[in-house]
């Protein structure tokens, strides 16, 4: 290709220019603060000790070198690789916690690297120690002005600096030689003195050089969630390994629900100020995530592990560079890099759950390798059942001597149902603990040249199981009983990132990811259906594999045209499958206690999607003055879907001696599996398998979105930034029906997309920011298809509409941002957003037991408003002790526009109603308490969800069905042990508060959960 010729060429060209530099720069601290003293010397050799700032500076030969910094304290032995054509930079940092290791870190840089920069920052004072507000810090035409407390920062690249102080008034002071290394910060404090009245008059303001300057501190400047949120163009959550960590959720889904604004729905499915997945974009290292659920455009949330991720980011403002599709907010994941050094992790883990573990549950007989998360092929649905049946559409038993083309014998239609397993019992047994076992290594390098390589390598596996005890059913014109449900899942995962960093801050990844996740579902239902006016006993057995595999590569290039920055490139490549197969759900169900044959089903499923995706982003920055830059950003992403879904159901029906079978072994008493749908009932014809799958059940499915984009960043001042961009995109769906004379199906969408931030900062502390956009929603595969589906919760049938159009949505976003240090803030935002043809959930114009159904409509319009509240507080830090306390409050508020269909079968009341899945108010806090000398870390998580529509219902007298809001209680506990061991308590759900549904005013349903505890024991080979 023709991009990856032109690539290697410049990565030639690139490692040909690299020019030789022998200067080693070592600066040494203790608990932040500069170490004097330190001997440091490079294999023989003493480069001297470090000075007052911590650092020490010398020429050393290029090749793999030794470094031992010596004190009277310690001896520590480094290795670094010195690089020709560049500046080697060391970093070490002592901690008075005993067992702790010096975090280390090297560097190579050349002399004018753009993106390796540092901070100068402090504090100016006059003779008094009062603050000098006004006075202007400047280095090489950079210049900060400092604030009413006396502080000034800023960012420079790597190097050495003349700083120069000036003030009305006063006598202007030089600090001369001040090494600034990337990625750290310099903290300098002045005092400044008034001018002598004898030298008022004169032309010039007098100079005072300042031959040392004390460097008071250090720090690093970090890829946390606070940088991330303070820094960004645009209104950002994030959520960093350390949080993720901290908080100790299991999965994307669990952890998501700690961030303003955002609820979980089925412990999967995101819902992002109010506005669920089809306004919800998802994206892994940058490629779209295909979903794993046939029915829903959503990502399945719960599939992706915390411990292979690297970190999540919340994007709630639409910017240029992102899918149209972003009108909740995007959730960008991202997986764990190359590490900085050797390690090798092992955990195992154990837990429990409150009225589940030991107690008797049910459960069914599944195959040998369950347990692993697959099944063995004991459900398989076998080839010589599909060709008797025709695709599962058709079996009838006649003398094939009437027509051998359309009559199926009866001895081989008796084959058809002894080649499907007779496993219908449910058992029960006691609930074993849940275990857990993690594996991971990885190491970084040194190459030739300057270049390193690295790789990382993670396996995971899990075992849990849950059940809802005897949860009841309580709805007067509906359903009045009890039901059991006990889920049994097994989660497996494999990730492993390899890849070469090189250069400024080049590097080439490859990631591979496979994660699957496997729930074993055993159900049984006792209640009476006051609709039908009939008694059921209804059983479930369900089994149902979920993977997800993709394998990415992806590029991060700077080239140094001469200018003052560098031409940045990003490109992503990958690959991608998701599978869920569910093979041989059965259900069966008793009216009066007598097996109903037409209520019976046996049901095998299996969707696969393929997905391919390219993107390419080429930024440019160009400085207009001193004052002012811009960067221009370009990119181009193509992404194609091919979706195949397999879809084959079978009931049964009576045979030509149903006659002969015991009426009694049909009540629900009776051994189903020896007595009634034995293999001998069905070789005598006394049952007959029945296909029922419909020629639209399968299905095959093109997605692609095709899209281009131009963003323009521009920085005036320090306080001032423009982001504003246009996006062009074009999506298009294709529809067909293997199995059917149906017509393709097909849904063409483009258009522009504008977007436009601004942030102003206010100073060091405060920034406002202000967004505005137009995206889209794009209907979802389900929804347009002709195909006859079932929801996996409900069983109700699913009904298609291939009329939907795409939403249009405007958004309105501020939010002002108030910040006490880099780890404590306040925020507060306001938005809206303006919905035309929104596609929601919708009552099916229809009769009999279709009435129980869903279909999907576009609804005239829809508005959202909304308010959250966010904040971050440290309560105590000191040697000894460190305490913080942070959380959010949303408040939303939504309104339904609905069509002419809608509101007549929903009743006039429902004009105006929220929307599906939006609760009105959101909310979480955490507090956490960590013991620095015992190496402790104690963190309380509180989540609150408010009431939200979980389902609308027939008719005005009926009204919606209603989740109620409830409060979920977590607490994670960590100790360390040295520096290699480590033990992680985690109790979820303390509270164990009812789950239930609501309808009228009436719970209508209603379960409890349990509280779980995991233990897990962490060792790290040091």
């Amino acid at each position: 290709m023709s991009f990856f010729s032109r690539f290697l060429f410049l990565f030639s060209l690139l490692l040909a220019t690299v020019s030789q530099a022998e200067e080693l720069h070592v600066q040494v601290f203790y608990d932040g603060a500069p170490l004097k003293g330190v001997e440091v010397r490079v294999d023989e050799d003493s480069l001297g000790a470090t000075d007052t700032r911590g650092l020490i500076s010398g020429e050393v030969q290029p090749g793999s070198r030794k470094v031992h910094l010596v004190d009277d304290q310690f001896a520590l032995p480094i290795d670094v690789n010195i690089v020709a054509g560049s500046e080697g930079e060391l970093s070490v940092n002592f901690t008075s916690v005993e067992g702790d290791s010096p975090d280390i870190s090297f560097e190579s840089f050349t002399e004018a690297d753009p993106g390796a920069t540092g901070f100068l920052v402090g504090r100016v004072t006059d003779s008094s120690g009062s603050p000098l507000a006004g006075a202007r810090v400047a280095t090489l035409g950079r210049v900060s002005v400092v604030d009413s407390d006396g502080i000034f920062s800023l960012e420079v690249p790597r190097g050495l600096y003349d700083v120069r102080t000036s003030a009305p008034g006063y006598e202007t002071a030089i600090v001369k030689a001040v090494r600034v290394l990337a990625g750290s910060g310099v903290t300098l404090g002045l005092a400044l003195d008034e001018v002598a009245e004898e030298t008022l008059g004169e032309a010039e303001t007098p100079q005072l050089t300042l031959e040392e300057v004390v460097v008071t501190g250090v720090f690093k400047v970090e890829d946390s969630a606070d940088d991330v949120k303070r820094y960004a163009t645009t209104i950002v959550n994030a959520i960093d390994v350390e949080m993720l960590e901290r908080f100790g959720d299991g999965d994307v889904a669990s952890a998501l629900q700690r961030v303003s604004g955002v609820s979980v729905q089925d412990d999967k499915y995101a819902t992002v100020r109010g506005l669920d997945g089809r306004y919800i974009s998802a994206t892994l290292n940058g490629l779209l995530l295909p979903s794993t659920d046939p029915q829903r455009r959503d990502v399945q949330l719960d599939l992706f592990p915390t411990n292979i991720l690297g970190g999540i980011e919340i994007s709630k403002a639409f910017t240029a560079d992102q899918l149209a599709t972003t009108s909740g907010g995007s959730i960008k994941i991202r997986t764990k890099g190359l590490p900085q050094e050797f390690t090798f992790e092992v955990s195992a883990g154990v837990g429990a759950t409150s009225g589940v573990t030991g107690s008797d549950v049910l459960s069914h007989k599944g195959s040998s390798t369950d347990y692993l998360g697959y099944d063995s092929g004991l459900r398989e649905l076998v080839g010589f059942v599909l060709d008797q049946t025709e695709g599962g559409r058709d079996l009838l038993v006649c003398d094939p001597g009437i027509s051998e083309d359309i009559c199926t014998d009866r001895i081989v239609a008796a084959g058809v149902a002894v080649a499907m397993e007779d496993d219908y019992n449910v058992k029960l047994w006691s609930a074993i603990p849940g275990a857990s076992l993690g594996v991971s290594i990885g190491d970084k390098r040194p190459l030739d040249a300057g270049a390193e390589w690295g790789y990382y390598v993670a396996a995971n596996y899990g075992y849990g199981n849950g059940d809802r005890g005897l949860a009841v059913l309580s709805n007067p014109i509906g359903d009045e009983g009890s039901y059991q449900r006990t889920n049994e899942t097994i989660d497996a995962s494999l990730y492993a990132v390899t890849g070469i960093e090189w250069g400024i801050a080049d590097e080439f990844l490859s990631k591979t990811t496979v994660i699957r996740s496997t729930d074993i579902q055993t159900r049984q239902d006792r209640f009476t259906d006051n609709a039908e006016e009939v008694d059921r006993f209804k059983t479930i057995l369900q089994f149902v594999e979920r993977q997800f595999a993709s394998q990415s590569f992806s590029g991060h290039h700077e080239f140094d045209f001469g200018g003052d920055e560098a031409h940045i490139l990003d490109w992503n490549v990958g690959l991608a499958q998701t599978l869920r197969d569910e093979p041989d759900r059965r259900q069966y169900s008793y009216f009066n206690e007598f097996l109903s044959l037409s209520a019976f089903e046996r049901r095998w499923s299996e969707l696969t999607e393929d997905t391919i995706d390219f993107s390419l982003d080429y930024s440019i920055p160009v400085n207009w003055s001193a004052a002012a830059s811009t960067q221009f950003s370009a990119g181009v992403l193509s992404s194609e879907k091919e979706r195949d879904v397999e879809l084959y159901r079978f009931s049964l029906r009576p045979g030509s001696r149903f006659s002969q079978i015991d009426g009694l072994s049909l009540f629900s008493g009776a051994d189903l599996e020896a007595d009634v749908l034995s293999y001998g009932n069905f070789a005598i014809d006394a049952f007959r398998i029945a296909p029922t799958t419909t020629s639209t059940d399968s299905y095959t499915s093109d997605e692609k979105t095709e899209a281009y984009y131009l963003n323009t960043q521009t920085e005036i001042g320090e306080n001032l930034t423009f982001l504003v961009g246009a996006r062009y995109e074009e999506f298009t769906q294709d529809l067909a029906y293997p199995n059917s004379l149906v017509s393709t199906s097909e849904l063409t969408t483009d258009g522009w997309y504008p977007s436009a931030n601004i942030t102003y900062r206010l100073g060091d502390d405060w920034q406002v920011r202000a967004a505005y956009s137009e995206t889209v929603s794009y209907p979802g595969l389900i929804e347009r298809s002709e195909s006859l589906s079932f929801d996996p919760l409900t069983d109700d049938p699913i009904f298609g509409n291939p009329n939907l159009v795409s939403s249009t949505v405007n958004n309105f976003d501020i939010r002002v941002e108030y910040y006490l240090s880099p780890e404590e803030s306040v925020s507060l935002a306001v938005f809206s957003k303006e919905i035309d043809n929104p596609i929601e959930r919708a009552l099916p114009d229809a009769s009999g037991s279709a009435t129980t159904g869903i279909t999907f409509r576009n609804q005239v319009s829809a508005d959202l408003e909304g308010i959250e509240f966010e904040f971050s507080k440290d309560v105590i830090d000191n040697a000894s002790w460190y305490a913080f306390l942070s959380g959010n409050v949303s408040y939303i508020d939504s309104s339904v526009s609905l069509g002419a269909d809608s509101l007549r079968l929903e009743g006039a009341d429902a004009q105006g109603r929220a929307l599906q899945g939006q609760s009105e108010y959101l909310a979480n806090v955490q507090f956490g308490l960590d013991h620095y000398p015992s190496e402790q870390k104690l963190t309380l998580l509180l989540n609150y969800f408010d009431d939200r529509i979980f389902r609308i219902a027939r008719g005005a007298a009926t009204g919606p069905e209603i989740e109620s809001g409830r409060y979920l209680l977590d607490l994670t506990y960590e100790k360390r042990f040295g520096n290699a061991t480590s033990l992680e308590v985690v109790v979820k759900n303390i509270l164990n508060d009812e789950i239930e549904w609501v309808q009228n005013s009436n719970v209508i349903e209603s379960f409890q959960v349990g509280t779980s505890f995991n233990v897990k024991l962490n060792y790290e080979f040091l």
